[in-house]
């Protein structure tokens, strides 16, 4: 049996998806492991037991394996990477601390900045002692100022292999133009110390940049062992428990890539957990027809919200993770601390909900397993939203005894409110939370959250969704079937995807009757070409030439002394009127009507491309649900008051069966709320969709 699956690894939960060779779809969750690889392994041992199968006999029939994970940025946030150095041009060993003075601000909301005291920079990933300088440098235009010294290089690297690293970053000025020098410290830094982690700005990120170029090849350092033994461990147990073939992994802007490159560029999986329902968002927009949809991701750790505009995501060049600067493009997406294991604390006087989380050990108190802070998971259980015997579909009963102690002991007693209003009070919080980020990924950005088709998902999400879109102001809420492993699901529809850039620095001549006059675009050709050539390459090398494959061109440009780019894609023909005419309109869009100057030098700062190869797909169906609209049982739910809610079981619930709330929907791996008065319906793809009550 032909089956392909998708895997996600969250901080609570790993998600699992697998859709057979008719386009059936099969969802499983089981909590995250200490140890990853053996959390998926028994997640696919669920999946193969439905099946009938021994897990050798199921992986066996796996034709495509794809996997999102969230190892890189939980090692980056909790600073669990590997001690690393860094060789600099001497003279710049301070870069990282003095940041172009942004590090105090980036990442920090608006309302935070004008706060001096609330500022703080964050920790760099390399002590000081461990930076060493090189006497060498390049200039602006590639040429050798003064030639690198073979002997200080030596000495370089053997200080800082002296000090025990373990991995290294190299960074010099100006290499984008002219790698020369940063390629021979790499070659020499892996002759000297053969099994030691060697990363070069150069072979990563080429931009212009000196800062954000040395943090993101700091990041790729400091994370690639700890990815790179994730890998090997993961492909050792699965190779162990019978899967015959590699598997991919899940990058930051909605493709996957195979383990190596992810080995050796481990900064591009920073957004692998989102980028997964994002991808599935995207999908499903398409299918159902809906160009801008509001995407909100609640699982058991934290709230993602995203936006899909015309169709198409929001990508970000530059982003940043943890307060520290990056170029590495990842599908805008933004996060906070706000899930199903969310802590929630009453002191002094206030109600705190996030962002620590209980995890899945010891989880929260509702598990079992040892947790006895009250989290979000344990408000709705209390309130009546959960079934404490149908969670994850029966297999994990739910302990209602001791969410209550829970909450009554860290928060009701301590607040002076009754156990009730106390677990109310907890999912108001966090509804407010998710309401706050969802306005922000919206109205910050110039959007008005009533243009768009909200779509929730995460094991959380469904059960909150009606609360947190209201508050938010939108009208419509698709609950996709796959809701409780959308991630996973949408790890299904990823194709390959590798990206390669290169900075250039071309102005126009200020003509304001030839705007595009003073462009080289043989010479943006001449890169894309090489930038071509260089990707077609590496697919050779990961073993997947041969496949369709689909290129996409991209500059980045902007008016001149303007700090951040606007991606322009090339469509068709590269023509330097074409790419004006096409920045002046994605720049007004998104900075509002008028913003653009026609008088405006305008620089073209950075040449992008992607190589798409074509993978093998499953057209995901719905079985046929024959039979009338059945209220399956009731449960009470406090919403201030007690109501007696209908409790519908979604896999029995027929195509375009309407009903209107309150109401709950069981399925396995979430519920879906229905406030009073809004209208749900099952539509023709088995999502369900909510009109939400003005």
């Amino acid at each position: 049996m032909r089956t392909h699956v998708g895997i996600d690894v969250g901080g609570t939960f790993t998600d699992i998806c697998v859709a057979n060779a008719d386009g059936a779809i099969s969802v499983y969750k089981t909590p995250t492991t200490p140890d990853v690889a053996t959390g998926v392994l028994d997640g696919l041992a669920i999946a193969a037991a439905a099946e009938s199968l021994e897990l050798s006999d199921f992986l066996a029939g796996v034709e495509r394996f794809g996997h999102g994970s969230t190892v890189a940025v939980n090692a980056l946030l909790q600073r669990k990477g590997v001690r690393t150095g860094l060789i600099t041009t001497r003279g710049f060993a301070d870069t990282l601390w003095i940041a172009r003075m942004m590090a105090m601000t980036t990442g920090m909301p608006p309302e935070r900045i004008t706060h001096y005291r609330r500022r703080q920079r964050p920790d760099p990933l390399v002590d000081r002692a461990l930076v060493a300088e090189v006497a060498e440098r390049i200039d602006y235009r590639g040429d050798v100022v003064v030639p690198m010294s073979e002997h200080g290089a030596r000495a370089a690297i053997q200080s800082l292999l002296d000090r025990n690293i373990e991995a290294l970053a190299i960074c010099t000025l100006w290499s984008f133009r002219n790698p020369t020098h940063e390629r021979r410290l790499r070659d020499l830094a892996r002759e000297m110390a053969p099994g030691l982690y060697v990363c070069a700005s150069s072979d990563l990120v080429p931009v212009l940049k000196e800062y954000e170029r040395t943090a993101t090849t700091v990041i790729n350092a400091y994370l690639g062992p700890v990815v790179h033994t994730y890998i090997g461990a993961l492909r050792e147990k699965l190779a162990a428990a019978g899967l015959p073939r590699d598997f991919f992994m899940l990058n930051s802007v909605g493709g996957v890539i195979p383990p190596d490159e992810a080995s050796v560029k481990s900064v591009q999986l920073l957004g692998s957990g989102p980028s997964g329902g994002a991808l599935a968002s995207q999908t499903l927009a398409r299918q159902l027809g809906e160009p801008n949809v509001l995407i909100a991701d609640m699982g058991g750790t934290s709230f993602d919200a995203g936006l899909i505009v015309e169709g198409e995501f929001l990508i970000q060049t530059e982003t940043s993770v943890g307060n520290i600067n990056l170029l590495n493009p990842m599908i805008g997406i933004k996060s906070i601390g706000t899930g199903g294991g969310s802590i929630a604390m009453g002191a002094d006087g206030m109600l705190k909900v996030g962002p620590e989380s209980a995890g899945s050990v010891p989880g929260p108190a509702c598990y079992g397993r040892g947790g006895t802070r009250p989290t979000v998971s344990d408000a709705n259980l209390v309130l009546g939203y959960l079934d404490p015997d149908a969670f994850l579909g029966g297999r994990m009963r739910l302990d209602r005894a001791a969410a209550e102690a829970a909450i009554r002991t860290h928060v009701a007693e301590p607040l002076g409110m009754t156990l009730l209003d106390a677990a109310a009070g907890i999912r108001v919080v966090a509804d407010q939370h998710m309401a706050d980020l969802l306005r922000q990924t919206t109205l910050e950005r110039g959007y008005d959250p009533r243009d768009f088709c909200l779509f929730a998902y995460g094991g959380a999400g469904p059960v909150h969704a009606s609360a947190f879109g209201r508050e938010a102001g939108v009208r419509a809420i698709v609950i996709p079937a796959g809701a409780p492993v959308f991630s996973a699901q949408g790890i299904l529809a990823a194709d390959m995807r590798l990206a390669r850039q290169r900075s250039v620095l071309q102005r126009s001549a200020g003509n304001r009757a030839d705007r595009a006059a003073g462009f080289d675009i043989p010479a943006l050709a001449t890169i894309f070409a090489e930038l071509e050539a260089e990707l077609r390459s590496a697919f050779a090398q990961y073993g997947v030439d041969g496949i369709e494959t689909e290129l996409r061109r991209s500059v980045a440009m902007r008016y001149a002394r303007q700090v951040h780019e606007v991606p322009v894609p090339i469509i068709g023909t590269l023509n330097a009127a074409s790419l004006v005419e096409t920045f002046d309109r994605i720049y007004e869009h998104r900075y509002g009507s008028g913003t653009g100057s026609r008088a405006a030098v305008i620089e073209i700062t950075n040449c992008q491309l992607q190589l798409i190869g074509k993978l093998p797909k499953f057209a995901l169906r719905v079985g046929d649900r024959p039979g009338g609209l059945t209220v399956a049982r009731t449960r009470r739910v406090y919403i201030g008051h007690w109501v007696e809610a209908a409790v519908y079981d979604w896999p029995s619930l027929p195509l375009g069966a309407e009903f209107t709330g309150p109401a709950l929907v069981d399925a396995p791996g979430t519920t879906v709320w229905v406030g009073p008065g809004d209208r749900a319906r099952v539509d023709e793809l088995g999502n369900l969709r909510l009109e939400i009550l003005a």
